[in-house]
């Protein structure tokens, strides 16, 4: 009874493609091994093994103890070469080969690296994280790969992982825009804001700051078309042909948040994941069915028992996953009212389920992409030096500032650019929001960091004083006029830093 079950609706599961699976492979191992590379490698010496910048009190305040594989020596060379060892194994991801251990042995290694410092990760990482585990279970090496033969014995779920997998797809797009339920959003003023500042803006966008109609529409109209991209995915599940829509749509739009935003590698994630709705028909012209030649496959139905097993823990893990998008939509989104009002709403949905830590970023399922009024959220720290001559210079980027003081308010000018990036960005973010977990010496380690950076960068410049300033941002309405407000705040003076 419970075999004919589980095959009747395997039937009616419509599978992802095997070579637009091929092809999300790729992307997503070169997305791996980009972040590894510009991300992590850099990292080392700096926010990791560097107690005094931060605290091991102040990760386990975050996620709790994580799974001791990174912090099990602290040693830079370790760090290293467990990066090393995922690096490696991101590449042979990409190409396709041993699958069935490399893509497991990845995905643990990677949530250990994001909750051994969560301070650095971003969040293309725990999309990146959610991809692996889904990936465990696809058959990713049927086309594209280095795989001659492909042993199915590991992937026999059927077509349930495609479901899962989609369905994930569907929970991350949806959330990406019930969230987005703040005044700014309403008004349509996100991009006119977002415009004039300097770190996240791009100078297309920049360029386009002063004709706020436009801003407007395009405001409008990233967002409905992530409505419209949600509400694809989920017809997909019954409609096939609907797919390349969802291509079409999904990469116009990370295409375009990727010419005006500074989004990191989120462009390389969302194209992994446009590229898996590429349908039949689109491969299967007489040019693209010739490109590659599909694996010689052992199948196995043996074990009937295990397959049904797996696929079971596959519709559990698709309930945890869909409590964990529940749990957060009935916080301050567009559903949050009528979620909230649901009967056993406090023992249910309103609990957040304990978190096993290796999976963080699969667990949490917090899928929120500029939410509500994203100009409080913006703001960041500036790192001030004075020459000899008592000038003011942003450490970043040796550029001479103004500062001034009028009616008890101070002015800095120009107020930073895109100037930085990497871990050190993504540090930047998550201490703005966190920074009373972390000790003073925090502060001044952060600051003698972009010192000893502007002493390689400028050996023969001296330094007599340096500050970090903290530079937040709020909002507020008089009557019906949008005010926007920022806050100059000295946080840390170091004196005679570099002579």
């Amino acid at each position: 009874m419970f075999t004919k079950l589980i095959a009747r609706l395997n039937s009616k599961i419509i599978p992802f493609d095997p070579r637009s699976l091929g092809i999300f492979r790729i992307i997503l191992g070169l997305a791996i091994i980009y972040n590894i590379v510009f991300y992590r490698f850099p990292a080392v010496g700096v926010f990791y093994n560097t107690p005094d910048l931060i605290p091991p009190s102040t990760i386990t305040n975050y996620y709790g103890v994580p799974l001791p594989l990174f912090n099990w020596i602290d040693s830079d060379v370790w760090y290293n070469s467990l990066f090393l060892i995922m690096l490696l194994l991101s590449v042979l991801l990409t190409v396709g080969y041993r699958l069935k251990w490399v893509i497991p042995a990845l995905f643990v290694l990677f949530g250990s690296m994001i909750t051994t410092n969560p301070y650095v990760a971003h969040g293309v990482e725990y999309l990146e994280e959610t991809a692996l585990f889904w990936a465990i279970f696809l058959p990713l090496d049927r086309r594209f790969s280095l795989t001659k033969i492909t042993d199915v014995r590991s992937q026999n779920s059927g077509n349930f992982a495609h479901l899962g997998f989609h369905f994930q797809l569907f929970l991350i797009y949806f959330s990406s825009w019930i969230f987005k339920n703040g005044e700014l959003w309403k008004s349509g003023k996100i991009l006119e804001i977002v415009s004039k500042d300097l770190i996240h803006s791009k100078p297309l966008l920049q360029g386009i700051s002063n004709q706020p109609e436009f801003l407007e529409l395009l405001t409008y109209s990233g967002f409905y078309l992530e409505v419209i991209v949600s509400l694809l995915i989920l017809s997909a599940f019954f409609f096939e042909n609907l797919r390349k829509w969802i291509f079409i749509s999904l990469f116009f739009l990370h295409v375009t948040m990727a010419l005006y935003l500074h989004v990191g590698t989120f462009f390389i994630i969302g194209l992994a994941f446009s590229v898996v709705f590429l349908p039949a028909g689109f491969w299967n012209h007489r040019l693209l069915n010739k490109l590659y030649s599909p694996n010689s496959i052992i199948d196995s139905t043996q074990k009937v028992k295990l397959n049904q097993l797996k696929i079971i823990g596959l519709l559990v893990f698709m309930a945890f996953i869909l409590h964990g998008n529940l749990h957060h939509w009935s916080k301050n989104s567009y559903l949050s009212s009528a979620l909230s009002s649901l009967p056993f709403f406090d023992c249910t949905i309103g609990r957040q389920l304990s978190d096993p830590g290796i999976f963080t970023g699969f667990w949490h399922q917090s899928w929120k992409f500029f939410p509500n009024n994203i100009y409080d959220d913006l703001g960041d720290f500036i790192f001030i030096g004075y020459n000899a001559s008592g000038e003011a210079i942003e450490l970043r980027t040796d550029t001479v500032l103004t500062i001034s003081e009028n009616d008890d308010a101070i002015d800095i000018n120009p107020l930073p650019s895109h100037s930085y990036s990497g871990a050190e960005f993504t540090f930047g973010v998550y201490y703005k929001f966190y920074q009373n977990r972390f000790p003073k010496s925090t502060q001044q380690g952060w600051l003698n960091i972009e010192l000893d950076n502007y002493k390689k960068a400028h050996p023969k410049k001296e330094i007599s004083k340096a500050e970090l300033w903290r530079l937040q941002r709020f909002h507020y309405y008089e009557g019906d006029h949008l005010i926007l407000q920022d806050s100059l705040t000295k946080v840390m003076t170091i004196y005679n830093p570099i002579k």
